[in-house]
Formats: C-alpha cells, sequence, structure tokens
C-alpha cells in the first residue's frame, strides 16, 4: 500500500469536505456545523501516528508507547460516523445538504480510521502469529466502541484520559455498574461488529489489490 499517494488523496477530501462545511456557512449563514471540521483534524491524529511513526521494524517498547497514544486517539475517527445522528436535527430546507456533509465527514473518517488500523495490523503480523493479531484487531474495535459511547453520549474526549483520569474512570466504572446495560451494551455490540466488518471488507480489497500487483 502506496501510504504517501494515499495520504495526498485523503487530504485532498478532507480540504474538499472542509469546503464544503465552509460553503454552508456562505450559503445559510450558520456555523452549527463548522464543529465537523475539529472533529475531522481529531480523526487524522490515530492516522498519522500510525502511517509515520509505526513502522513493521519499530522497536516492541517504543510501538508499545505509540500504540497507547493511538488507541486513545483512535475512536475519534469512527466517532465521526455517529454524527448522523444529528441529521433529525437539520431544517428541511437544509436536510440534503448536511446529510450529504454527515455522510462526506463520516466516511473519510471511517477512511482515516480504518487504514490506521491496517497499519497497526501489519506491525502486528511481523510479531505475532495470524490468529492473535486477528484477534487483537478485533479487540481494539471493541475497545474504540466503547470509547466512541463515551464520547458520542457521556461526552468525554481523548484528552480527558490525561487530564481528568480519575473522573473517566469512575464514570466508565459507573457505567458498567449500572443496573440498565442495554443501550451501552446494544451500542459496541454494534458497532464493533460494523467497524470489523468494514476493516475485513477494506483488508481483502487490500491484500488482494496486493497479490494481483
Amino acid at each position: 500500500m502506496k501510504i504517501a499517494k494515499i495520504t495526498k488523496l485523503l487530504v485532498m477530501i478532507s480540504v474538499l469536505a472542509i469546503g464544503f462545511d465552509v460553503a454552508r456557512l456562505e450559503i445559510w449563514g450558520t456555523t452549527d456545523l463548522l464543529y465537523l471540521i475539529w472533529n475531522l483534524f481529531l480523526a487524522w491524529i490515530p492516522y498519522v501516528i500510525s502511517s509515520r511513526f509505526i513502522k513493521k521494524e519499530t522497536r516492541v517498547g517504543y510501538f508499545a508507547l505509540l500504540f497507547i497514544l493511538w488507541l486513545l486517539f483512535f475512536p475519534n475517527a469512527p466517532y465521526l460516523v455517529t454524527d448522523v445522528l444529528h441529521i433529525a436535527e437539520r431544517m428541511p430546507s437544509h436536510l440534503w445538504y448536511d446529510s450529504l456533509l454527515f455522510f462526506f465527514f463520516g466516511w473519510i473518517g471511517l477512511l482515516l480510521g480504518i487504514l490506521s488500523l491496517f497499519h497497526i495490523h501489519q506491525y502486528l503480523k511481523a510479531h505475532l502469529t495470524s490468529l492473535m493479531s486477528e484477534l487483537a484487531i478485533f479487540t481494539i474495535c471493541l475497545i474504540s466502541s466503547f470509547g466512541i459511547y463515551l464520547g458520542r453520549f457521556e461526552r468525554w474526549n481523548s484528552w480527558d484520559s490525561f487530564i481528568n483520569t480519575s473522573q473517566l474512570i469512575r464514570n466508565t466504572f459507573g457505567i458498567l455498574n449500572f443496573s440498565d446495560m442495554r443501550t451501552p451494551f446494544m451500542f459496541v455490540i454494534v458497532f464493533t461488529v460494523f467497524i470489523y466488518s468494514v476493516y475485513r471488507t477494506v483488508y481483502v480489497l487490500i491484500e488482494d489489490k496486493a497479490d494481483v500487483v
């Protein structure tokens, strides 16, 4: 996989999405969706970490430190998909434009996340068995889905892991001990299957193309 070429394409479509978001400001004079630009910036962080700093020859100790940092920010990428929940709040006159905008940003975030996960998988495959690396990827999807739940419904951010660690831990255990686990449980399960399914699809496409080349 040619990282430089893919990165250039991702930059181009990110700039395009931002342009459409800014254009919305010019057309309707509302700033309520400019937060998508910030969310997109956060989605780029795990991709940059995995593509520029994590290579197959990276030492295990150094990888472990980078991996922790990567894992804290990784949920921000697929998190963009959940912004489609705000479609219900859109004004009818803006609905078609805003819907496409949500899907555009969500698609870019998902791409950044899936490709970033692919970089991690490549490292794991070089140091673990195929089964262990696959289980690790599924576990990452599971943990990240819970992280997305914390961000979407509990309103926690990645940096709260550093500045509000104790409160975040208490809130997390509070959710796990809560008597009604239906919403978080269902969200985590469904989103885990969603991310993993998309990842496996992209993985097969990338691997098959590599075999043809």
